[in-house]
C-alpha cells in the first residue's frame, strides 16, 4: 500500500508541474490507495450478491480503461480476493488495462508485473523465485478511440505492431468488470488554453442518442464530459450476453444535477441495479 501511495503521489505531482495542459485536456486524477481499495471489493461483494460469481472465476474478464499507474490492477493482485490457484490465468488471459500517456503506460506495466511476481509462490523445488512474467493484458490506447471506426482507431499500431494485437483481443474479451477512475475533463476554459477535448463521433453519437435525448434540459453540454462519456461507452462495452458491473470513481454532480436528469433516466433503464 505504501509503494502505491509513493508512485501515485509522485505522478499526481509530477504531471501537474510537468504538464499542466495534459493535466486538463486528459483529467489526470490519480486515485488513493483507500479508495481503489472498497471500489475492489465493492465489486467483488455485488459480483456475488447479483451473479452469483466472484473477481476469482473464470470468464470474469475485468478492465481498466483509464489505468493510470496501475493502482487497480495491482491492488487487485493484492487484495487476496484472487485465489492462488486462479491467479496465472487471471493474470494472463482475464486482466486488461488501457492507458494513452506513454510514461504511465510503462510505470503502470512494471508496476502489475511486480504485484503479479510478488503474488506468485517460489517453486517448490526450491530453484530461486518465480519466473517473471510480462504483462500482456495493458494496451497503449485512448479507449474512447476503441469504439470509433476509420484510420484514428489503428492508434500506435505502426510503432507498435504487438500493441495492435492487444487490441484487437481485449476488443473481442467478454468484459463483466469496467473499474477504474475515469477521467474528469469538460475540455478548455479558454480557447487560449488549446485543451480542447478531443471529438468522437460515435460515442458522441451514442450520448446525443441516450442521455441528451431523454433530458429536459436546454444545456447539454455537461453530457459530453469525459467521466459521462466513461460510462456510455462502458455500457455498450459490456458483454452483451451475460451483463456484467461497472464501478467508477465519480463526482455527485449528476445525482441531482437538472442538466443530469437525462443521464439518470438513461441508467435506470440500462442497468437492473444502482449502488
Amino acid at each position: 500500500e505504501g509503494k502505491q501511495k509513493i508512485i501515485v503521489e509522485l505522478y499526481e505531482k509530477f504531471f501537474k508541474t510537468a504538464f499542466p495542459k495534459m493535466v486538463e485536456q486528459l483529467g489526470i486524477v490519480y486515485t488513493p490507495v483507500e479508495a481503489v481499495d472498497f471500489i475492489i471489493r465493492s465489486v467483488d461483494d455485488i459480483l456475488k450478491q447479483e451473479f452469483g460469481r466472484s473477481l476469482s472465476d473464470e470468464n470474469i474478464h475485468i478492465l481498466d480503461p483509464f489505468t493510470g499507474t496501475g493502482t487497480f490492477m495491482v491492488r487487485l493482485l493484492q487484495s487476496g480476493l484472487i485465489n492462488e490457484q486462479d491467479l496465472e490465468r487471471k493474470y494472463k488471459q482475464e486482466l486488461h488495462a488501457n492507458e494513452i500517456v506513454l510514461l504511465a503506460y510503462y510505470i503502470a506495466a512494471v508496476n502489475i508485473e511486480n504485484a503479479y511476481h510478488d503474488a506468485t509462490p517460489d517453486p517448490e523445488d526450491g530453484a530461486g523465485k518465480a519466473t517473471y512474467t510480462p504483462f500482456e493484458g495493458i494496451v497503449l490506447t485512448d479507449t474512447f478511440q476503441l469504439g470509433e471506426t476509420g484510420e484514428k482507431h489503428v492508434l500506435f499500431s505502426e510503432m507498435f505492431p504487438q500493441n495492435s494485437e492487444r487490441v484487437e483481443k481485449q476488443k473481442k474479451a467478454p468484459l463483466r468488470v469496467i473499474m477504474g477512475n475515469p477521467p474528469y475533463s469538460v475540455g478548455q476554459r479558454s480557447a487560449n488554453d488549446n485543451a480542447q477535448n478531443q471529438k468522437y463521433d460515435f460515442l458522441d453519437a451514442r450520448i446525443a442518442d441516450t442521455y441528451a435525448k431523454a433530458t429536459n434540459a436546454t444545456n447539454k453540454n455537461s453530457l459530453y464530459d469525459s467521466y459521462i462519456k466513461a460510462f456510455r461507452w462502458s455500457t455498450d462495452r459490456l458483454d452483451p450476453e451475460h451483463g456484467g458491473m461497472i464501478a467508477f470513481i465519480s463526482n455527485g454532480g449528476w445525482l441531482d444535477a437538472n442538466s443530469m436528469d437525462g443521464f439518470r433516466k438513461v441508467l435506470e433503464k440500462e442497468f437492473s441495479s444502482i449502488w
